[in-house]
């Protein structure tokens, strides 16, 4: 494969793909309480393959074996957790997900890792 041919485009037509709602994170707001409160965009559609992250991986990853992971691959730029950022959310099949690790393949063939880790209903 060449890079830039997009690899994650060329796999979804031949595994399928999966649609998840995207809650773009927009910013905080500091409410009466002195608490940092996360806002988020209304949802859309985005496109892409939502994989289980196997137990097994946990160790090596340095996973919370309390949480449940999932791999998003995505020809999108989503934003992960880092400092003053809560980062995107999604759902799928009724849960929702808090988007903690992008791997950035995106400039170089069009897609991005996304790491999120399951966080309750939607």
């Amino acid at each position: 494969m060449i890079p830039g041919g997009n690899l994650l485009n060329i796999a979804l037509n031949v595994i399928g793909a999966q649609e998840l709602e995207y809650y773009a994170f927009t910013g905080r707001q500091t409410n009466t309480a002195g608490y940092d409160v996360t806002s988020y965009a209304e949802a859309v559609s985005v496109v892409g393959s939502f994989q289980p992250v196997p137990r097994a991986q946990y160790a090596n990853l340095g996973l919370d074996y309390q949480k449940t992971y999932w791999n998003f691959y995505v020809s999108a730029d989503l934003l992960d957790v880092s400092r003053d950022v809560s980062g995107d959310q999604l759902v799928f099949d009724g849960r929702r997900y808090q988007c903690e690790s992008v791997t950035p393949w995106r400039a170089i063939d069009g897609w991005n890792a996304v790491l999120c880790a399951e966080i309750g209903g939607a």
